[in-house]
């Protein structure tokens, strides 16, 4: 590689280049059999098709995003391990199990860097902290109203103030005061009492609130390795 011809005509000297394709989910397998939305097999709050029978979850999953009122599909190891929680939670007990409710969340970390991004990268973009530093972060606001956050480099603390001011979507009159309060903005938001908070992941993403786990299902479990090590052992004996 010597250099990257761009459709402008621009052509940028380079030695090395680095392609990221993404990927498109494989959906043709249900074409006519299930209903198609943005890509994706359109779900509802339960994470079921237009066929009762199937139900979908992760990348291929377009489902209801109720923060922004619309179908969303989203590509990240967290929706994917949250769509499926909850797809195993209304099958198993559909009467205990209300609809999806999700906060866009990502996140990526290399070495001692990280940042997490929460909700909506829609309207206008505010930017706050030091970029020379290693903190600074961005909001997005649309209708007048906070639908994104960005952080880059925060605490835990930090980090759950900007997801919870992200799901309670307050209202921000002045743009300018925003970027210069920047994560003051959000503590100050999160001092208001929530109704009903959500759970919110921070971090690490893979906090998972495990449901209990019953007495006969371990008695089970026991049971079956028991038979299978005791089965192992006798053909064990007449090879």
């Amino acid at each position: 590689v010597t250099a990257v011809n761009l459709r402008d005509g621009t052509r940028i000297p380079a030695d090395l280049v680095v392609v990221g394709i993404g990927i498109r989910p494989n959906t043709g397998l249900f074409e006519g059999q299930l209903s198609i939305e943005k890509g994706g097999i359109k779900v509802d709050g339960k994470m079921q098709s237009s066929n009762s029978s199937v139900y979908a979850v992760g990348d291929v999953a377009a489902f209801p995003v109720k923060l922004f009122g619309e179908i969303r599909r989203l590509e990240h190891v967290d929706s994917a391990r949250k769509t499926a929680r909850h797809a195993v939670a209304a099958i198993m007990e559909p009467e205990k199990t209300d609809d999806f409710d999700y906060l866009p969340f990502f996140y990526s970390r290399v070495f001692g860097l990280s940042w997490q991004f929460y909700g909506d990268n829609a309207g206008e973009v505010v930017h706050f902290g030091d970029y020379s530093g290693k903190s600074f972060g961005a909001y997005w606001v649309k209708d007048g109203q906070l639908v994104g956050s960005f952080l880059e480099g925060g605490t835990k603390e930090e980090y759950e103030a900007l997801a919870k001011a992200t799901q309670l979507k307050p209202s921000v009159e002045n743009l300018t005061d925003l970027g210069t309060q920047g994560l003051k903005f959000s503590h100050d938001i999160c001092q208001k009492p929530l109704s009903s908070p959500p759970p919110i992941d921070v971090d690490s993403s893979i906090t998972l609130d495990e449901k209990p786990i019953y007495a006969w299902h371990a008695t089970a479990g026991v049971i079956l390795a028991a038979s299978i090590a005791a089965f192992a052992y006798w053909y064990g004996r007449r090879r």
